[in-house]
């Protein structure tokens, strides 16, 4: 077991009312082994209250009018946004601030010299030695200002900070905007540790998430899901063994991004509100994101032709995806999500295959719950299945009674967690589980990939990877069908996903490295969903001995 020391973290925050951010990791802090919050850094920021006139009056001397109009309309849009997303339970508490008060922590106040532009601190000397005496390993920049001098290096570990956009893409703000405006697949962010050099800090951690199609519900995402990595940032520094891993530099080649314009605000309301209007129009029409299976026998998946492969039908109002195949007994078995748009729930069917053609045998699984990603595993006479059932909270393993419709709830090994997508297979004498976790449940599983392992397939005792998740990126991280293995190598299929759509397409990678302490895969090949005609997507494959399975997704009535 690696040896840890307790860290003794100090955050540096402005003013009186903290935000989301401050208060989540202060709350994740109260029940952490390896890190304590000791004292709040409270900057005077020099902000002097004012009426509001004479703001706009001093907002055009130095900016002048247009700048105030940009401000104004961009304000607008944000607020009208706002409005719309605090309905949600799951975002209410980004917009909530939390007085000083409630942090039950040593207070330091300090007054940095600030720049004239207001962007620049630097701590007095009376200021750094309060600082020092706090004892400190880690500083967590929570404030205003671009720090600089020597309060950089007043902390073993330094300065960390959030930066709310892939640092190679995207440097500027707001943050989660560009990529709403620019329709990006994804939406990055980054744990930093500062230093002198403006947008130069040292990458520590990084994460992608799907670019939601509004602004502020993908600002209040991105909150979401990079606030609980800072915490497990934290914990992670606390191990005495453990450097500080930093990423890889590169010239950045992308504009450095501002505050919009009234121009770009009103293009990011036309494309905004011809969205809404798509799918608002499309839904009155009775069109829907519909998805279908398709199959091929072949032996060679990677020369296979995928237009060639032959259309399982739809069963009336009701969509196949998912196809996972197994073949037993003489017999080819194709087990699917098979999903009713009027029950809004799906069960798993199985189709049997062979060279005359396909039918439907019938279901193998049904719960009161939503059950979709048939995966398959055999080991040794058994055949299990461990179906993806969020909606129960668990993954769940079943086993097959008699192949290949009669199935039992064998074990629940896993509890209390939003999981999807669920593979298992044997490597180096354990099981070794890779699955897609939600961790900041704000509906994300797109995002994380986490592994587990065991000595035993059916066990509760399932250890996570010390680098969980191994993969934060949207477009790599789900996962999109078996991983399989051919000439002792070992492929894992996964998912892209696209500007405001889920299974964009496919890419298959290979693992490269896999034990208790590292994790590395290796991108081979992308699947586009361009093999029929009209298709929007692709975001399952299967591979199994003489069949190749895979599912796309048609927006039609």
């Amino acid at each position: 077991m690696n040896n840890f020391k307790k860290l003794k973290v100090g955050i540096i925050v402005d003013d009186v009312q903290q935000p989301y951010l401050i208060n989540d990791l202060y709350q994740n802090s109260l029940d952490s082994s390896r890190y304590s919050i000791e004292a709040l850094i409270i900057q005077k920021t020099n902000k002097i209250k004012k009426n509001i006139f004479q703001k706009i009056i001093n907002y055009i001397k130095r900016k002048g009018f247009n700048r105030l109009v940009d401000h104004f309309l961009f304000d607008v849009i944000t607020k009208v946004e706002i409005y719309i997303i605090k309905k949600k339970d799951d975002f209410k508490k980004i917009f909530i601030n939390h007085p000083i008060s409630k942090f039950n922590v040593q207070k330091i106040y300090v007054d940095p010299d600030i720049s004239p532009s207001g962007l620049f601190y630097r701590y007095k000397n009376s200021d750094l030695e309060k600082i020092k005496k706090l004892h400190l390993d880690l500083l967590i920049r929570g404030g205003s200002g671009i720090l600089k001098g020597e309060i950089l290096n007043i902390c073993r570990l330094g300065i960390i900070s959030f930066h709310h956009g892939d640092n190679n893409l995207n440097r500027g703000g707001p943050p989660g905007f560009w990529e709403v405006f620019n329709q990006e697949p994804s939406t990055g962010f980054i744990i930093q540790r500062l230093t002198e050099e403006l947008d130069g800090g040292d990458v520590i951690f990084k994460g992608k998430i799907t670019t939601s199609f509004l602004y502020m519900l993908n600002q209040c995402k991105l909150y979401l899901k990079s606030s609980i990595f800072l915490h497990h940032t934290i914990e992670k520094l606390s191990y005495e063994d453990r450097k500080m891993n930093v990423f890889l530099k590169k010239p950045y080649s992308h504009p450095l991004y501002k505050f919009p314009n009234y121009y770009e605000s009103f293009l990011y309301l036309f494309k905004s509100f011809f969205l809404g209007l798509k799918k608002l129009f499309g839904k009155f029409l009775g069109f829907k994101y519909t998805w279908h299976i398709a199959y091929q026998f072949t032996k060679d998946w990677k020369n296979s032709v995928l237009r060639k492969s032959i259309i399982i039908k739809n069963p009336t109002n009701r969509f196949l995806a998912d196809p996972f195949v197994i073949n037993h007994n003489d017999r080819t078995i194709l087990f699917v999500e098979d999903f009713s748009f009027k029950s809004k729930k799906g069960v798993i069917s199985a189709y049997e295959i062979d060279n005359k053609g396909y039918k439907n045998i019938g279901i193998a699984i049904e719960e009161k719950f939503h059950l979709s990603y048939p995966f398959i595993i055999k080991e040794e006479n058994d055949i299990f299945m461990i179906p993806e059932s969020n909606n129960a909270k668990e993954i769940r393993i079943y086993k097959c009674l008699q192949f290949p419709l009669k199935w039992a709830l064998e074990e629940v090994l896993i509890k209390d967690v939003s999981a999807v997508d669920t593979n298992i297979f044997k490597f180096n004498n354990r099981y070794w589980m890779f699955t897609n976790i939600d961790s900041s449940k704000s509906g994300d599983h797109s995002s994380e990939l986490h592994i587990f392992y065991s000595n035993n397939l059916i066990s509760k005792d399932w250890k996570p990877h010390k680098n969980n998740p191994v993969i934060f990126d949207s477009n790599q991280a789900r996962n999109g069908g078996m991983i399989f293995s051919e000439n002792n190598k070992i492929f894992r299929v996964f998912q892209r996903q696209g500007f405001d759509m889920y299974g964009k397409s496919l890419g298959i990678s290979e693992i490269k490295t896999l034990n208790e302490d590292q994790y590395n895969e290796e991108i081979l090949i992308n699947v586009e969903p361009k093999f029929f005609k009209n298709i929007k997507g692709t975001h399952s494959f299967c591979f199994n001995s003489n069949i190749l399975a895979v599912d796309f997704v048609k927006y039609q009535k």
